[in-house]
Formats: structure tokens, sequence, C-alpha cells
């Protein structure tokens, strides 16, 4: 059968605080802003299914790609305030979550702690039938993402 849908080009998050996302995706995690928008109305509202001032978007990418990158939207005056979430300890059925590959993970550890992120599990080395040694933590960011960070080589240290 025929795919009928492309690549999965961003995953987009909706933050009560687009300033505080940002310092998580942008300043700590080190993806670049490629776009920055705020989305008037009546498209604003139109999309969001309610009505709204405007939503901001900014799109994050790690590398100059068309795909996987992560957007992040903030709805402005809406009314009613969108809902939040309510953020589970672990991971629960359902629930989707971004998985990134990094070769800075170890880097990136005490920068999450510092940050204060809910971290659900501590590095762990995975036994995988692949070639590659596997490291794969879970956390969550600033608004309850559940993220996979994982990492392809030798721990060392």
């Amino acid at each position: 059968m025929t795919a009928l849908l492309d690549p999965v080009s961003r995953t987009t998050i909706f933050t009560r605080n687009m300033e505080r996302a940002l310092a998580f995706y942008r300043d700590l995690m080190g993806l670049a802003v490629f776009i920055d928008n705020r989305i008037p109305n009546p498209g604003a509202s139109q999309i969001l299914g309610q009505p709204c001032e405007a939503i901001r978007v900014v799109i994050l990418r790690a590398r100059d790609t068309a795909i996987g990158n992560i957007g992040l939207a903030e709805a402005i005056g809406a009314r009613p305030p969108l809902p939040i979430q309510p953020v589970a300890r672990g991971v629960t059925i359902g629930e989707p979550c971004l998985v990134i590959r990094t070769d800075h993970l170890k880097t990136l550890l005490p920068k999450l702690r510092a940050f204060g992120v809910a971290i659900i599990s501590e590095p762990t080395k995975l036994v995988l039938p692949i070639k590659d040694e596997v490291w794969e933590m879970f956390l969550r960011d600033p608004d309850g993402t559940l993220l996979n960070l994982s990492f392809h080589g030798a721990w060392q240290g």
C-alpha cells in the first residue's frame, strides 16, 4: 500500500510560557530558531477552535532539515484559557513521546538537573539486537511533554 502521508515534519507542543519553553529547547538543548511568527485573527481563533488574540509559533530545528522539527505554540489571550493536562510521574498509555537522539547526553544530564526538569529515568543501557551500545533516559519538558533522549555509543566514566 502506498503511504498517504509524508514523513512527520514537525511536532508542535502547546506551551503555557514560551520564554520558559525556549529556555529549555533553544538555550539548554541547543535547538536553533527557524521561524518565530505570530498568527493573527481570524486564523488564530479558527485554528485553535476557540477565541484568542493570536498564536505565537516558534519552530526549532537541530540541523537544517525539513523534517523532525519541534514547534512551540502559545495561545495568546485564549478565552477560556486552554486547559492544562495533568502530568503523570511516569509514562502513560496513549501519551506521545518525542524521541531525540543526541551525542551529548552526558553533557546534558547535569544541565537538565540544574534546569529542574522532571527526570523519569536516569540514562539506562538497553540490550538491543543492534551493534551500537544504546543509552536512553525519559524526562519531561517544562510543560510536561514526555521526552526520550537516546545516546548511541559507549558510555565512558
